[in-house]
């Protein structure tokens, strides 16, 4: 059978002492899964239970391939792995492996905060392993579990242990250390260079827990032999050091279907069953393309950070285009620039999903009818009202299209008059770059408003107020604080403040979306001279 294993997996066991080491050695590769591990600390308890207790954990499934030299890391423990013909790669077994793994083998001092589920202590009192609360300080009885991994370092940790008069203690951590190490785990290693036989194991054998969907290991395992980046979060990471931020990596997954010309509202499922090759070198070929749209996002279309994006279905067209076009001309990166800034704030003649499969269809190898097909999707003349919402929300629309009138200013400190980099503030300070300028104990009815913030350093609400009643003019100005709003605000006037802050942030805003929307220019959003021509010469050749 031509789909049978050429060799039979080969059933093999080692001490949990011997299987970390192996890790840390290099040996034995835990693929970067895009979707990332699922285990929760109660499951990780639960593991060392089972060890202590003698239950048994289940079998691990391994794949022997080749594996380069590379520095890999397994939650806090980085690994210089060297090049290897056969290394095992765990299709199943993963989170099993990977706590064993960080648990055991992790430096000391462990955490006393911890952001991850691995760091795990034996404690003796109770005979049990257990894990702090992120304000609970450990007890004395508490053994750090990498401890136990160590028979020697745990017998000469022991020495100076202020539990180590309790005999009753020290048998219990003594006997668990030997029940970790000791431990038995069986597992299979399997050889073959057929991707559906290994897929086919793998369905049968991946049945309980917390399961991987098989694209998921596809794109580990067979990612990992492929370009760099060769993951979504591989990708993400790296078009961080374009400077806009870190994308979502569900938009990413978008932009990846796109630059094939599949429809990105379709089920991922779907498109990855039907379209094996995305998960091969999809995201290192991605990766050129969507620095080119993050670029051009800053560059053209005023976005200084992709936490002022306010609809990020623009992405995805965006990264088709690019793909297509790597050298658009001066003419139709501005015209591209209209068609996205008209998606922000244009009347919507159709919903999000039916624009952004409608925009992937338009988009051909032709750079100017591409764009005029793009630009037919939205309506070509400025709504009455750009809406921008009663409240605050940073994950809306009409609040990031707020922020981007204020970004646009070229907002300064108030204090000193400095310029902002906005998109490194943000980086900075996440949600608190967008500082309140009333306090919480205002009677404005309007307080959470978009026009009640500014970007700016963080201060409190008095010390901003502070700031702003001794700013120079042009600080002000660059805030979008007008004297009428400054006045206000002194005298204690909220209402009036945040009524003529807004005024001052729609005109901002109507401003900027009428330049980059292209609304009053008088060209009609014309393709160049040259492509009219080359047309004219076409149809008088027909």
């Amino acid at each position: 059978m031509s789909d049978s294993l050429e060799r039979r997996p080969e059933a093999h066991a080692l001490t949990v002492e011997e299987l970390v080491l192996r890790a840390r050695r290099g040996e034995v590769r835990v693929p970067v899964f895009q979707r990332g591990l699922r285990w929760d600390v109660h499951h990780v308890l639960d593991l060392f239970d089972s060890i202590l207790h003698g239950y048994p954990i289940g079998s691990l499934l391994l794949w022997e391939h080749p594996a380069g030299a590379e520095r890999i890391r397994m939650g806090p423990i980085a690994i210089d792995a060297p090049e290897t013909q056969t290394a095992w790669w765990v299709v199943d077994g993963q989170q099993r492996l990977t706590t064993l793994t960080v648990a055991l083998a992790r430096p000391l001092p462990q955490p006393t905060q911890p952001d991850d589920p691995y760091v795990v202590y034996f404690d003796a009192a109770a005979n049990a392993f257990c894990s702090p609360a992120r304000d609970e300080e450990p007890a004395v009885s508490w053994v750090p579990c990498p401890l136990l991994g160590d028979s020697a370092r745990l017998h000469r940790w022991m020495l100076s242990w202020s539990g180590a008069g309790d005999d009753a203690w020290v048998d219990r951590v003594l006997e668990a250390g030997k029940r970790v190490r000791e431990y038995v785990v069986p597992f299979y290693v399997i050889r073959t260079d057929d991707e559906d036989t290994l897929r086919r194991i793998f369905d049968r054998v991946n049945r309980a827990g917390v399961r991987l969907e098989w694209k998921e290991v596809h794109a580990a395992l067979f990612g990992a032999r492929g370009g760099h980046p060769a993951t979504l979060e591989a990708l993400a990471t790296e078009l961080a050091t374009v400077g806009l931020g870190r994308p979502d990596e569900d938009a990413l997954l978008r932009c990846l279907f796109a630059l094939r010309g599949l429809d990105p509202t379709r089920s991922p499922g779907e498109l990855i069953e039907k379209h094996r090759d995305l998960l091969g070198d999809g995201a290192a070929d991605a990766l050129p393309a969507l620095r080119r749209v993050l670029s051009f996002l800053r560059t053209d279309a005023g976005i200084p950070h992709l936490r002022l994006l306010p609809r990020s279905t623009v992405l995805a067209p965006l990264a088709r285009f690019a793909a297509l076009h790597p050298e658009p001309s001066p003419r139709s990166r501005a015209l591209l620039a209209r068609w996205v800034w008209r998606s922000f704030v244009g009347e919507a003649s159709v919903d999000e999903r039916t624009l952004l499969r409608r925009s992937i269809e338009r988009i051909g190898e032709d750079e100017e009818e591409s764009l005029q097909h793009l630009l037919d999707l939205l309506p070509r003349d400025a709504p009455p009202k750009i809406e921008l919402g009663a409240r605050f929300d940073a994950r809306a629309a009409g609040t990031r299209l707020a922020l981007l009138a204020m970004a646009g200013a070229g907002p300064r400190d108030l204090r000193d008059a400095s310029e902002i980099d906005v998109a490194a503030l943000i980086e900075a300070h996440d949600l608190d770059a967008f500082v309140p300028v009333l306090s919480a104990r205002s009677s404005a009815a309007r307080r959470t408003a978009p026009w009640g913030r500014l970007l700016h350093p963080p201060l409190a609400s008095a010390d901003l107020r502070a700031a702003i009643a001794h700013a120079p003019a042009e600080a002000l100005a660059s805030q979008l604080v007008s004297e009428r709003a400054a006045s206000a605000l002194a005298r204690g006037d909220d209402e009036e403040f945040l009524s003529a802050r807004e005024g001052a942030l729609r005109a901002a805003l109507a401003t900027t979306a009428d330049r980059l929307a292209g609304w009053s220019r008088g060209d009609h959003d014309r393709p160049s001279i040259r492509h009219l021509l080359a047309r004219v010469e076409d149809e008088v050749a027909e």
